[in-house]
C-alpha cells in the first residue's frame, strides 16, 4: 500500500531539551530564527549543564541508597545526618524537575495564545509555531497530573508503594529507594514533555514540516544518546557502588554471542514483519487524512537519513541508548509491562494512534528478548528493526527519484 511506512523506534528531536532546558527549547521554537533550530555555544553549554545536573541527581540518589543501607540502630549521628542531607537534595531536585515539566506545558499554552494575536507578533517581529489551543490545554492538564504524581510520590512513601503492584512480580521496584524514585519521576516527566513537544511542533503535520525544513539535525540525536547512556550507567551505580563488570552484568550487557546474534537478528526481522501486518490492518480502518499525516512524518524521517552511513548511525545510536536505558536499566526495576509502556509513550511523535500500540508490542518483544537472553540481544534486534525500516525507505526514495 502506498504510504505504508513503518515507525522507526527513536525519538525525533530533543525532548530532553524541553525537559531540562525550558528557556533554551522555548527560544529554539519561537525565537528570532523563526522556529528553526540553531546550534550555538549556548546550546552546548546548556547541554553540558544538563548532563551534570542529571548526573548529580542520580549520584546523590545512589549515595542516599548506600547510606540508608548502612543505617542501623547503632549508627552514629554523622551517618544519620548524611542520609538526611542526601534525602533533602534528591527531594528538592525532584521537585524542581516536576516544576520544569509543568512550566514547559504552560509555555506551550502561552505560545498557543500568543500565536492567535497577530498584533503581538507584528510588534515583536517573531515567528511562532502553530499550536492548537485545545491540544495545549489538554497537554497542560496532563502535565499538571504528572507533576502532582511526581510531587506526591517524592513526598509520601505511601504513594510510592502504589507503584509496586503496577511493576509486576518480576520487578524489583523498591519504594524506599532514592534511585528508583528518581527513575520514576524522570520517566514520567520525559513522557509528559515528549507529548508537549508534539503539541509544540503542531502535531503530525507540523512534525513532517519541521523535519523537512530542518533536515538531519544530528546534534540532538547525539546528545540524547549520550544522556540516555550516562543516565543508565549512573542509575545502576557505575563508579558509585558497582565497577564496570558489575555494571555490565546489572544492565544485561555482554559481548555478542552466537545466540545473541541469531535471536537478535531473527526477532528484529520478526518484529518488523509483525508490525507491518499490524500497520496494514490499521490502514484498512484508519481515516485517509490520518494515514496521510502518519505517512508524511514517517517518510520525512526516512528521507533526512537517506544514506546508508546516516541510517547506520541512527539505527545503532537509537538501539544502543534506548535498550541500555529502557531494557537494561529500567526493566528490572519497573517490570516488562510498565517499562514497555514508558518506551511506547516516549515514542509518541506519531500521537495517540494504533502505532503507539504497535510500538508497545514491539517493546514487549524486545523486553522478552532481554529477559530470555541479554540486553545485547535486544540491542541487535532493535538495530535490525530500525535499519530495515531506514534501508527500505532509502531504497524506495532512490527508486522514486530514479523514475522521475
Amino acid at each position: 500500500m502506498q504510504g505504508a511506512s513503518a515507525p522507526c523506534l527513536f525519538v525525533y528531536d530533543d525532548p530532553f531539551c524541553g525537559f531540562f532546558l525550558v528557556p533554551l527549547c522555548y527560544h529554539k521554537h519561537i525565537g528570532e530564527s523563526g522556529g528553526k533550530p540553531s546550534m550555538d555555544y549556548s546550546n552546548i553549554i546548556f547541554s553540558v549543564l544538563v548532563l551534570f545536573g542529571v548526573g548529580y541527581l542520580i549520584y546523590s540518589a545512589n549515595q542516599y541508597d548506600m547510606a540508608l543501607a548502612l543505617m542501623t540502630p547503632d549508627s552514629g549521628q554523622a551517618l544519620a545526618t548524611f542520609v538526611l542531607q542526601r534525602s533533602k537534595v534528591v527531594r528538592w531536585m525532584l521537585y524542581g524537575v516536576a516544576a520544569v515539566n509543568f512550566l514547559y506545558a504552560f509555555l506551550i499554552l502561552r505560545t498557543a495564545f500568543l500565536g492567535q494575536s497577530s498584533e503581538i507578533l507584528s510588534e515583536a517581529n517573531t515567528a511562532l509555531p502553530s499550536v492548537d489551543t485545545t491540544g495545549a490545554l489538554v497537554n497542560l492538564v496532563l502535565a499538571m497530573v504528572v507533576t502532582i504524581v511526581c510531587v506526591r510520590t517524592t513526598r509520601h512513601e505511601s504513594a510510592r508503594r502504589w507503584v509496586r503492584p503496577l511493576a509486576g512480580h518480576e520487578a524489583n521496584y523498591n519504594p524506599y529507594s532514592g534511585v528508583h524514585q528518581v527513575a520514576l519521576v524522570l520517566a514520567l516527566c520525559f513522557v509528559s514533555v515528549t507529548i508537549g513537544q508534539l503539541q509544540l511542533v503542531g502535531g503530525l503535520s507540523g512534525l513532517a514540516q519541521q523535519i523537512e525544513s530542518d533536515g538531519a539535525a544530528l546534534g540532538p540525536q547525539v546528545f540524547q544518546t549520550v544522556l540516555m547512556i550516562v543516565a543508565a550507567l549512573l542509575g545502576v551505580g557505575l563508579v558509585i557502588r558497582r565497577d564496570w563488570k558489575q555494571t555490565a552484568q546489572r544492565l544485561g550487557l555482554r559481548l555478542p554471542t552466537v545466540s545473541d546474534l541469531k535471536w537478535g537478528i531473527g526477532i528484529g526481522i520478526g518484529l518488523y514483519i509483525g508490525q507491518m501486518m499490524m500497520v496494514e490492518l490499521w490502514y484498512f480502518f484508519a481515516p485517509p487524512e490520518q494515514i496521510a499525516q502518519q505517512s508524511a512524518a514517517s517518510d520525512q524521517i526516512g528521507q533526512i537519513f537517506a544514506t546508508i552511513p546516516l541510517a547506520l548511525f541512527l539505527a545503532s545510536s537509537a538501539a544502543v541508548s534506548e535498550e541500555i536505558l529502557f531494557r537494561g536499566a529500567l526493566q528490572p526495576v519497573f517490570g516488562l509491562g510498565l517499562s514497555s509502556l514508558f518506551f511506547a509513550l516516549a515514542h509518541i511523535q506519531y500521537s495517540f494512534t494504533p502505532v503507539t500500540l504497535i510500538i508497545f508490542a514491539v517493546s514487549l518483544g524486545l523486553g522478552w528478548l532481554r529477559n530470555r537472553h541479554s540486553t545485547t540481544a535486544s540491542i541487535i534486534a532493535h538495530f535490525t528493526y530500525n535499519f530495515i525500516v531506514l534501508a527500505l525507505a532509502i531504497l524506495v526514495a532512490g527508486a522514486i527519484g530514479g523514475s522521475q
